[in-house]
């Protein structure tokens, strides 16, 4: 039954192209002829059995206008498939950047050398498929002669590339100028029929155009969306290079601001010791001027034993005399020591006042830096457009060590959370140089798979750092990253350390991430990909480990993960804004007096 099929399939393309030369004698090659052609050619090909393998048939164009395409796009709407396959079409301008696959096709007009194509897709099984080359150049070559449309085969250049083709359809191709001339050389019988066919051409022909037109208007809406939506991305392409150069300005403040903090640190260390010092030597000179108050007093008390001893006469004199001494020596103690007293009091009042400065300076330093760490960072409500979230971030010092990061990627939302190594200025520098990379990573580089991304950013973080496996500094973070779309509710996650809490129905599932962080570790394996199926209504949540960790309560312990997951299964009855601020109440009131030993972040997500 199938060679039946593949028979009569044989005689309506050789009919075809008997009957082709007088349907469209007076026109030559249009793009529909072509796209004709070109389908019902490759329909007859036997490809080899090593690329039966592929998933699609690819049919590349070497064109510089995209008129055949369409053309070619439309006919293959209505064919769907070529042996067994769904038809892929695309176009490619550059030799260098073509990808062979079982069809190329290229016109003589744009300027494309045939001996680099050949060379180009020798050994990938692909048919060669060209208009106006000279003859036996090509594998197939449209020609027009007498303003009709034909075509030649070259058998051995098919044979040499494992490409197979009937004979009987050899039989139709051109091979010299007098085989084309002989394709006339028919009778009447033979004509009347081709007239008949041709009559039944001209009816499929106007259902095709019909077709057409139809994929026309919706080639139409299809361009109006395509050039609505790269005006879209050309705004967006501005927004990144805008985005990029107040990055590249941050970190150069950033790294004056580095330099300057390191050196007011040492100045400051500097001076504690200059003062310590100072401060010694006054303890040294006080405790001298006791001593000699000492002994004054007890030799006062001599003088007093020995005049009582003396006659009666010089006891009034010498007791007159010695009170003078003592209260001239007593006067000139007391005011050398107030001399030096107010000497020592005005320098340590000076060193005191330069150490407030230098704190001043560095504390407004920090300040600054909070104000840049601000500015990077997302804004609280990330996606209160199109997404019932909420942002809980508090850090420890005036800025932290945990930050969080998000962004719209492809009608998906991109939510990152991260926890650096230390808090205050140390972990600012590394929370900063975690949001650098990732926009790097993410909007730069166009990583969107969370394990991808995890990947990337920790050989980015251990060359930044110069870490080796021998490395003493072993600074990275723990951090989770999310990509959810709220249309599929698909959800995707990866974790370096940090888990993930999906509440659904009540009940609170952890997805756990890895077991390695975001830095030379000893385990180095890629990170896992989890894929999570989301319904209405489900909550998940991404967090450091700040909120856990934090001391309080009657007898001032930690909170602990299991009164955490607790809380979160309790306040799912809540809005999400309303669940930040209830967690925010939470660890308020069980922290009260007690500091805050880390930074914290929470990212709640409702589906």
């Amino acid at each position: 039954m199938g060679s039946v099929k593949s028979f009569r399939n044989l005689v309506f393309l050789v009919l075809f192209f008997l009957s082709a030369p007088l349907v469209l004698a007076q026109e030559g090659f249009t793009n529909e002829t072509r796209a004709l052609y070109i389908l019902d050619i490759s329909r007859y090909v036997l490809f080899n059995d090593a690329e039966q393998g592929r998933e699609d048939f690819l049919i590349t164009l070497l064109d510089n206008d995209t008129d055949l395409f369409f053309d070619l796009e439309k006919l293959s709407k209505t064919r769907k498939e070529i042996q067994g396959l769904p038809i892929r079409i695309r176009v490619c301008t550059d030799i260098e950047k073509l990808e062979p696959g079982q069809l190329v096709f290229l016109n003589r007009e744009d300027g494309f050398e045939m001996d680099e194509v050949i060379k180009k897709t020798r050994g990938a099984n692909t048919l060669l498929i060209s208009e106006g080359y000279p003859f036996r150049s090509s594998m197939i070559n449209f020609v027009v002669i007498d303003g009709e449309p034909q075509f030649e085969a070259n058998e051995e250049l098919m044979l040499r590339e494992g490409l197979y083709v009937n004979e009987s359809f050899l039989a139709h191709a051109i091979k010299t100028r007098e085989d084309w001339e002989s394709l006339y050389e028919v009778t009447e019988d033979e004509l009347e029929l081709e007239k008949s066919i041709t009559e039944q051409q001209y009816l499929l022909i106007e259902q095709q155009q019909d077709q057409i037109r139809d994929q026309e208007v919706l080639i139409g809406d299809n361009r109006k969306t395509l050039n609505k939506l790269r005006g879209e991305i050309e705004e967006r392409e501005a927004e990144i290079l805008e985005k990029t150069a107040v990055l590249q300005i941050q970190e150069g403040e950033i790294k004056e601001q580095s330099t300057t903090i390191e050196t007011q640190i040492k100045e400051v260390n500097q001076q504690r010791e200059i003062l310590a010092k100072q401060e010694l030597s006054i303890r040294e000179k006080e405790e001298a001027i006791t001593q000699k108050e000492t002994e004054i007093r007890k030799q006062d008390e001599k003088i007093v034993v020995q005049a009582e001893a003396i006659q009666k006469q010089k006891i009034i004199i010498l007791a007159a005399a010695l009170a003078l001494l003592l209260l001239f020596g007593l006067a000139y103690f007391i005011w050398r020591n107030y001399l030096l007293k107010k000497r020592a009091n005005v320098l340590l009042q000076a060193q005191r006042d330069q150490i407030a400065y230098q704190k001043k300076h560095i504390t407004d330093s920090i300040e600054y830096a909070k104000k840049i760490q601000t500015a990077i960072l997302p804004t609280m409500e990330l996606f209160s457009h199109n997404l019932d979230h909420f942002v809980l971030f508090k850090p420890r010092d005036i800025v932290s060590g945990d930050f969080y990061w998000a962004e719209e990627v492809e009608g998906k939302y991109m939510i990152v959370t991260a926890d650096c190594t230390g808090h205050g200025v140390p972990g600012a520098f590394m929370s900063m140089l975690g949001v650098s990379l990732l926009n790097e990573i993410i909007i730069s580089n166009e990583i969107t798979r969370p394990d991808s991304i995890l990947n990337e950013l920790r050989d980015k973080i251990i060359e930044a750092l110069k870490q080796d496996s021998g490395s003493i500094l072993k600074d990275g973070m723990d951090m989770t990253i999310c990509l959810f779309d709220s249309q599929t509710k698909h959800l995707q996650f990866s974790g370096a350390n940090n888990p993930l809490y999906l509440v659904s129905d009540g009940v609170l599932t952890q997805i756990k991430g890895d077991k390695m962080p975001v830095a030379i570790h000893e385990v180095m394996d890629p990170f896992t990909l989890h894929q999570l199926e989301l319904k209405e209504g489900d909550t998940f949540y991404t967090f450091s480990d700040g909120f856990a960790d934090q001391f309080g309560g009657p007898k001032e312990k930690k909170f602990l993960t299991k009164n955490f997951r607790n809380l979160i299964v309790h306040i799912q009855n809540l809005p999400m804004i309303e669940q930040g601020k209830r967690l925010d109440e939470v660890f308020a009131d069980y922290r009260k007096e007690v500091e805050q030993v880390d930074d914290v972040v929470i990212v709640g997500v409702r589906a």
